[in-house]
């Protein structure tokens, strides 16, 4: 029986404070402190993705063990084989996309 008491006391409250200011901060806060709930994830989730995405960019992987380690020395820590000098971050010696140019003839096809 006290269960519903309480149960009725809370709603005559909610009924006397909704249509006032103070119910309308009561909304206000409630729901600010709700957004905040939903979208905290999400940036912890973003912040953790860079993180891992820059610290996967400083990998480096040995070519004979396949062990990837952040260490920058030129023996792997496990096999204790020599690196290469080039890394897996090495830029690529081909052309670049700017100075590659495509020539296009047009020409009459006879049917």
């Amino acid at each position: 029986m006290a269960r519903s008491n309480a149960l009725l006391w809370f709603a005559l409250a909610l009924i006397i404070l909704l249509p006032s200011a103070a119910g309308r901060l009561l909304l206000d806060f409630a729901s600010g402190l709700i957004l905040i709930l939903i979208i905290t994830p999400f940036i912890l989730g973003g912040i953790g993705w860079i993180g891992w995405r820059l610290i996967q960019s400083k990998l480096v992987k040995c070519e004979v063990c396949g062990m990837s380690s952040l260490s920058n020395s030129m023996t792997c820590p496990i096999c204790g084989s020599e690196r290469s000098q080039t890394s897996s971050s090495a830029k690529d010696e081909s052309i670049p996309a700017s100075a590659a140019t495509i020539d296009i003839r047009a020409e009459d096809s006879d049917s």
